[in-house]
């Protein structure tokens, strides 16, 4: 026990003894210092109560705990003296003001002495203080006991460490022993029931969250602290983190000290029983732009989809991935230092992962992977039994890898089945610590794809013909896959080239797709089939110029059909490009005798569309002023179609090619 404590104990019990013989006695100390705590101007009297007996008077003018930011003022507590046998007793009201501006505070006490042991409990509901002294004054102990104390008592002084905190509510309990000296540890047990907090930010908060251990701090310098306890439920958000705790308890450990302005955790132990535990260490210091300056993840297992629904449910559904569907068990290691990642590995076992929104999935992934910065890793493998990328089917593969000089690469070439054909990755190296847009470097090439298959699969009408080419470059910049090269489609008994293909946020939300398309002699008749508009015979060309699709649907882009060598067309087809164009017949036969035709043959038919702002600019052959030609006519009976509307609204037009291709007339304003 600090001198300077034993010294008041026994001031106090010295007035007690000595009021039995004598009445007004005072005693008084300018200052009293203990564990970092600081009392002035403390004055003890006794007097003549009231009823005859004797009351017991403590003030002081200020009580200083710098430590914790306390500054408390006008202490006074008054008491009638008790006499018992061999003790005495004394229960009375104490009040101190906790801030200068703030409004004084009481509480019921009662005080013992009994064969020189203090006993001191405050009570000011609902919380209790219990400070008792154990054993002789040679091996004095003091106990702690705290409880219900509510944490709102306690804002302003949490606020004086957290500015940020707006709110806080729960309650403490404490049981402690006091250490006999400052360099003895400090050991305790603690519960937190119901925290509730938030800031003004509302970046971080807490609900219903609950916690209890143990604490060992050690206050010689640097000082050291050591936490062994539970979690037992409640949420808890930290920035994008939301985390879901279990009511069945939650194992949290660790040992924490200061380091070169710093926090050093070590021995962090997290386990949430199978769920999810880590092993790890980390080095953070708060005031830093990035506080996380080391982290060692010595061992983590995670049981999917238990360990993704507790805890990564709020950063998947702000990526857009909140419907993510999982299945399986993951072990991973990491070091992270100043520079970034240092190495990674993981292992996958029978792993599933299912998003039906996007149609991306994987069956089946298994294999082992090792990555580090400096120097090389042990080969690995990663294998699955089937896999969808955008509702594309893909077959089972099982790729080799090796880490050498900070890249992860596919160590030989690997073919994937896709659609009676192949998708070959020829190359993938993945730079995890390299500048954004060197992170990802591949190549890949299609080949034989059934088109058949894969517009059945894309839920478009059904085309035939084979897909191929060949993407010797493909890399990831800022969110976007750029694709160097180009992918050829034979199709239509023609020709189809994909130019210029990127692909924005490919797993994020709102997916956006540019690409330069150009065609060459697609046969007409099998087009106008597959989209039932109509039969039209000839050869078709064109291009569809700077393409933009945001979430697969179309914002943007510059068409051009043509079909300059003249063939046939069907009067169901006349209608379909005359609705088009918001036009009709023009410098040809009358309605009433089109009817009596099948077919008519023309010269020339082009049909141009720039699209921007949702509208869609027309144009055709030639133009006339307001009007522009579609289709020229050849022979008898000759037709002539010209589009009147230069502007279409994107929406009204897909309606009218749709009621087109329904066989309803549609509608022209």
């Amino acid at each position: 026990m600090p001198n300077r404590l034993r010294a008041v104990c026994i001031v106090l019990a010295i007035v007690f003894c000595a009021q039995g013989r004598a009445a007004g006695l005072r005693a008084a100390a300018d200052s009293l210092q203990a564990h970092g705590i600081s009392v002035k101007n403390i004055e003890v009297e006794i007097g003549s109560g009231a009823d005859g007996g004797q009351d017991l008077q403590l003030r002081a003018a200020q009580l200083l705990w710098p430590e914790f930011n306390l500054q408390w003022s006008e202490l006074h507590a008054h008491c009638p003296l008790e006499p018992e046998a061999a003790s005495w007793r004394c229960a009375g009201q104490a009040r101190l003001r906790v801030a200068a501006a703030a409004k004084p505070v009481e509480a019921g006490f009662i005080a013992t002495l009994e064969h020189g042991r203090l006993n001191l409990q405050l009570n000011r509901a609902p919380a209790r203080l219990t400070l008792s002294q154990q054993g002789d004054d040679a091996g004095a102990r003091w106990q702690l006991q705290l409880r219900q104390l509510p944490l709102d008592w306690l804002s302003d002084l949490l606020r004086a460490s957290w500015p940020a905190l707006s709110r806080v509510e729960g309650q403490l309990a404490v049981d402690a022993e006091l250490p006999p000296s400052a360099a003895a540890p400090l050991q305790l047990d603690y519960s937190l029931r119901d925290l509730g907090f938030d800031t003004q930010d509302g970046r971080s908060a807490a609900a219903h969250l609950s916690l209890a251990g143990k604490l060992d701090v050690t206050a010689t310098t640097p000082w050291r602290l050591h936490h062994r306890g539970q979690i037992g439920g409640g949420e808890l958000l930290q920035g994008d983190v939301h985390l879901a705790f279990a009511d069945h308890g939650t194992r949290l450990d660790f040992a924490l000290s200061p380091e070169r302005e710093a926090y050093r955790f070590s021995d962090v132990v997290y386990d949430d029983p199978g769920v999810l535990e880590l092993k790890a260490s980390a080095l953070v210091a708060p005031a830093n732009e990035l506080p996380l300056r080391e982290l060692q993840v010595d061992s983590l297992e995670a049981v999917l989809p238990q360990a993704q629904q507790r805890y990564l449910g709020s950063l998947l559904a702000l990526a857009g991935w909140g419907e993510l569907a999982s299945r399986g068990h993951l072990s991973a290691r990491a070091q992270l230092d100043a520079d970034g990642i240092a190495s990674a590995a993981a292992r996958l076992d029978d792993v599933d992962l299912d998003e039906g929104k996007r149609g991306i999935g994987i069956k089946g992934l298994a294999g082992e992977l090792e990555w580090r910065r400096v120097g090389s890793a042990p080969p690995g493998q990663l294998a699955w039994q089937s896999a969808t990328l955008y509702s594309l089917p893909l077959g089972a593969a099982r790729t080799q890898w090796h880490s050498r000089d900070g890249a992860l690469t596919l160590s030989q070439r690997v073919r994937i089945a896709l659609l009676g054909g192949s998708l070959d990755l020829e190359r993938l190296d993945l730079h995890p610590t390299a500048a954004r847009g060197e992170r990802l470097q591949a190549g890949l090439a299609l080949h034989g794809v059934e088109l058949s298959a894969l517009s059945q699969a894309l839920g478009w009408p059904r085309f035939g013909g084979k897909l191929g080419g060949a993407v010797p470059e493909l890399r990831y910049v800022d969110e976007r896959l750029e694709l160097n090269g180009g992918l050829m489609l034979t199709v239509f008994d023609g020709t189809l080239n994909v130019t210029g293909l990127a692909l924005e946020r490919p797993f994020g939300l709102l997916p956006a797709l540019s690409a330069d398309i150009a065609f060459d002699r697609l046969d007409l008749s099998l087009l106008t089939g597959t989209f039932d508009i109509g039969d039209i015979s000839g050869r078709l060309s064109g291009y569809v110029r700077a393409l933009r699709l945001v979430d697969w649907q179309p914002v943007a882009f510059d068409a051009q059909l043509q079909a300059l060598d003249g063939g046939r067309i069907s009067q169901r087809a006349v209608n379909t490009i005359s609705s088009v164009g918001g036009g009709g017949i023009a410098a040809g036969i009358q309605a009433s005798v089109l009817k009596l035709f099948d077919t008519f043959g023309y010269a020339r038919l082009g049909l141009g569309c720039r699209l921007r702002n949702a509208v869609c600019h027309m144009r055709g052959l030639d133009a006339d002023g307001a009007r522009y030609t579609l289709v020229e006519g050849r022979g008898l009976p000759r037709i002539q179609i010209v589009g009147h509307q230069s502007e279409v609204d994107w929406s009204v037009l897909v309606e009218r090619l749709k009621a087109a291709a329904s066989g309803t007339k549609p509608v022209i304003n």
